[in-house]
């Protein structure tokens, strides 16, 4: 029985591994690579159909920008203002003709910042020596003699194997789930800098109409780049996850009889998984909170 125990929960770890490896690569996955480009260059198919219009919608919030500031300035600030203005307008254009690339690089640093990230440090979950030696001590069938403490060790080996098994059934579903839950925030982690991305046009345009609708420009660009970078802050999530689970959270087993052994094993084993999985879901908000 112990033996099918073990493998039980090696199962468990393996399909961790498994599928948090798959999510680890989609998390240093670029957006500009994924799927063999291919989602990149739809992306950028519609871009450019509405980069046409940053031209015109620029124009439109100059001529805005210069009836705001130029002639409701005062006549000797009136020059100053139309310079400024246009000076902005002629840098907004310059932007909109490089903006593919402006982004691109802003990926690529993103991805080079990732890439660093994800050499370092560990992922991998397996059963350890000491839940081994429990799983051992806790399966080992009394040696039979007709007595009341053999039957109650035996009762309690029978114990011990039904909650072994029905905690690695549990354990493996809750493997299952967080990793789904990972590989989830994995893939939006790619397409989202590419659902934002075609319009970086329009949000460039709006620069051109003064400081107060030129702030929709500057939380754009801190948009995508909070987008670009969150595949690093999951990198950080999962490796630093796993590091303080598995070292921190460890209950102290001494002293403690056989079905609180086999019950606290499973919960320990139980927390990383789900820690992890819900620290990569909130580096959303981590990373909206900091961009």
């Amino acid at each position: 029985m112990a033996d099918i125990v073990k493998a039980l929960y090696n199962c468990a770890f393996s399909v961790w591994n498994a599928l948090i490896g798959i999510a680890m690569t989609l998390f240093t996955t670029s957006p500009k690579t994924a799927g063999g480009g291919t989602p990149y260059s739809v992306v950028h198919t519609f871009y450019n159909a509405i980069s046409d219009a940053t031209v015109p919608i620029a124009t439109v919030f100059f001529i805005i920008a210069i009836y705001k500031s130029v002639i409701s300035a005062p006549p000797g600030q009136q020059a100053m203002r139309f310079l400024q203005d246009a000076l902005r307008y002629c840098i907004i254009l310059y932007i909109a003709a490089n903006m593919w690339s402006i982004m691109g690089y802003i990926m690529t640093f993103a991805d080079g910042i990732t890439g660093k990230i994800a050499t370092t440090g560990t992922y991998t979950l397996s059963v350890s020596g000491d839940m081994e030696s429990i799983i051992d001590s806790c399966l080992k069938l009394p040696d039979f003699e007709l007595s009341g403490e053999w039957l109650s060790k035996f009762w309690s080996c029978v114990g011990c194997s039904l909650l072994f098994l029905i905690g690695g059934v549990v354990l493996l579903f809750i493997m299952v789930a967080s990793c789904l839950s990972i590989i989830s925030s994995a893939f939006q982690r790619i397409l989202k800098p590419l659902m934002v991305l075609p319009f970086a046009g329009i949000a460039i345009a709006l620069g051109a109409g003064g400081h107060d609708i030129s702030k929709s420009l500057v939380t754009y660009i801190k948009t995508f780049f909070g987008f670009c970078i969150s595949g690093a802050m999951m990198v950080v999530a999962v490796k630093c996850g796993v590091s303080l689970c598995t070292n921190l959270v460890n209950f102290d087993l001494t002293g403690a009889s056989d079905i609180y052994k086999c019950i606290l094993i499973t919960v320990q084993m139980s927390i990383t998984p789900i820690v992890i999985s819900g620290l990569v879901k909130g580096s959303d908000s981590i990373i909206a909170r900091m961009f």
